[in-house]
């Protein structure tokens, strides 16, 4: 049986395996979905899918679309950055595609499927342990999608266990060349969102060893044998944001506006994407797309220069700053300054911009920078957590129960399990509650996520074409409810029935290892046990 590792990209997608033979996880290829060797690239599954008929479905993914070139094509059928839809509060957007409402949940499920199936299949039809990766501002919402997406894909006989972890903290292990107990910072860039960690490496026995090996038997279980995560900050931003704002400045050079592109608008997006990565190397792109509609021809030149102007002016360089600066204030609340920072790792292609790096290695010096593993660091890291390396993290967001104010008399949430707060609790939350009607029959025990900020995209549809828009807006302390549905609430039943204002039931709440959030319930009237560390919600 195997142990996989999947980084779900919203550019590209990664599947590590890990290999007893050789002591090394390996990157899967896999027929179809992966690109094709290229000197020093891994073998990246674009995370792209084609609907070929949208009743039967029938699709296309990875790789397999841009073969057939319907990465360019132009129409409803081509879904991409589907992650961050995914992720996204608003409502998801419908698209209808041989009659067949679509959705960016739908391309993700499918895509996913597609990815586990064939990793299934070169494994040998079992997984005895699958771990997925997730931003660091990823909320519960995302986390359940995935979860529940692979086990339904898989089932539960072809899965022992599935494990969540944050992609930067797996990068820190994937890069493989650090000293034990080092401390690392790692800037995870890619195409959705930056995410920004600082680990304190595992430590081990011998402690001259300057490898960090997953399968060396001098781990010993415990603590010495844990990454040991410090701080770390999220923000929704990435290479697609840059190839929206050079796409305005290309049809603003040009005087269209995007209602006008119809057709053109994939071409022209992936010329923009080429005009970034080109520029990564070069000092200027050009741009020239003919649009047999209009037989309009969109041309420009970039430079450089220009493409950081256009950063700078979006507040790319800021939002950067912000991320860093609110990982590295965690960490001076622990005596932890920059200079302490043995290593700083670039993760994600975003990471690679020029201007970027040059941030970095003004604030760490350049002989701390690290970027030859951009690609699969965190599959591979992800994969140390089923070979013994241990994880000690905090939760990102905070947590209220839900009660009824009887001064409002209106629902209110009261917070018991704050940001940064560690998991396994070495402690239960205790929280009393009264019922809140005479002949109350049920206590119904209802979490909210306290969202700190909160910003997305939105899929603007235009005929049959599909224009991708960035919204700037956030909103700020939004409190989400996680269970309040129909057969997803915890409820306490009480016999006899509740009275007002006298405390009735005794409310202990822990988080396992794996953040899901559980409850012992103990009803004080009849000192009977009502429920026992029940599965309420995971967390994040």
């Amino acid at each position: 049986m195997s142990k996989i590792a999947i980084d779900f990209g919203t550019t590209n997608t990664v599947v590590a395996v890990w290999r007893e033979a050789i002591g090394a996880p390996e990157t899967l290829r896999l027929p179809g979905l992966s690109a094709p060797a290229a000197e020093g690239q891994p073998p990246l599954i674009p995370s792209l899918l084609y609907v070929v008929d949208g009743h039967a479905p029938s699709v296309l993914a990875g790789q397999a679309v841009q073969d057939e070139g319907h990465d360019g094509s132009g129409d409803r059928r081509l879904f991409a950055s589907f992650k961050r839809g995914i992720a996204a509060h608003s409502r998801p957007l419908k698209r209808q595609i041989d009659g067949m409402g679509w959705t960016d949940d739908t391309a993700g499920r499918i895509f996913l499927s597609s990815v586990l199936q064939a990793a299934l299949a070169a494994e040998g039809n079992s997984i005895e342990e699958l771990v997925l990766t997730v931003p660091v501002q990823s909320f519960e919402k995302y986390l359940k999608w995935l979860r529940d997406e692979t086990l339904s894909t898989l089932g539960p006989e072809a899965v022992e266990r599935v494990r969540i972890v944050d992609e930067p903290t797996a990068a820190a292990l994937g890069y493989e060349v650090r000293a034990p107990g080092e401390l690392i910072l790692v800037f995870d860039f890619g195409g959705g969102t930056l995410d920004v960690s600082l680990v304190r490496m595992p430590l081990a026995r011998e402690e001259s060893s300057l490898l960090i090996n997953l399968a060396d038997d001098r781990y010993v279980p415990g603590q010495d044998a844990e990454a040991r995560v410090l701080a770390k900050a999220g923000v929704v931003l990435g290479g697609d944001d840059v190839d929206n704002w050079l796409l305005d400045e290309l049809l603003r050079r040009n005087e269209v506006s995007r209602a006008e592109l119809g057709a053109s608008y994939p071409q022209l997006k992936g010329a923009v994407e080429a005009v970034k990565v080109r520029l990564s190397t070069h000092e200027s792109a050009e741009v020239s797309v003919f649009d047999p509609d209009t037989s309009r021809v969109y041309n420009t030149t970039f430079t450089r220069a220009q493409l950081e102007t256009l950063l700078d002016r979006h507040d790319f360089y800021t939002q950067i700053q912000r991320a860093i600066d609110k990982t590295l204030r965690a960490a001076r609340q622990r005596g932890i300054y920059p200079e302490d920072i043995g290593a700083v790792l670039l993760v994600g292609g975003s990471s690679l911009i020029p201007s970027v790096e040059r941030m970095l290695r003004t604030m760490f010096g350049r002989e701390r920078i690290y970027e030859h593993r951009p690609f699969e660091a965190v599959a591979h890291g992800a994969l140390g957590l089923s070979m013994g390396v241990g994880l000690d993290d905090f939760l990102y967001h905070s947590y209220g129960i839900r009660h009824l104010s009887p001064i409002s008399n209106r629902h209110e949430y009261e917070e018991i399990i704050p940001a940064g707060t560690r998991y396994p609790l070495e402690e239960a939350v205790e929280v009393v509650l009264a019922a809140s009607r005479q002949g109350q029959e049920a206590i119904e025990l209802v979490i909210g996520e306290v969202e700190e900020g909160a910003s997305g995209i939105t899929e603007v549809m235009f005929g049959d074409h599909a224009i991708l828009m960035v919204e700037d807006g956030m909103e700020l302390h939004r409190v989400v409810p996680l269970n309040d549905e129909d057969g997803a609430r915890t409820v306490a039943h009480l016999d006899p029935p509740g009275v007002p204002g006298v405390d009735r039931i005794q409310a202990e709440f822990n988080v396992d290892d794996n953040r899901m959030l559980r409850v012992t319930v103990t009803d004080l009237h009849t000192e009977r046990i009502l429920l026992r560390a029940a599965a309420v919600v995971e967390l994040r």
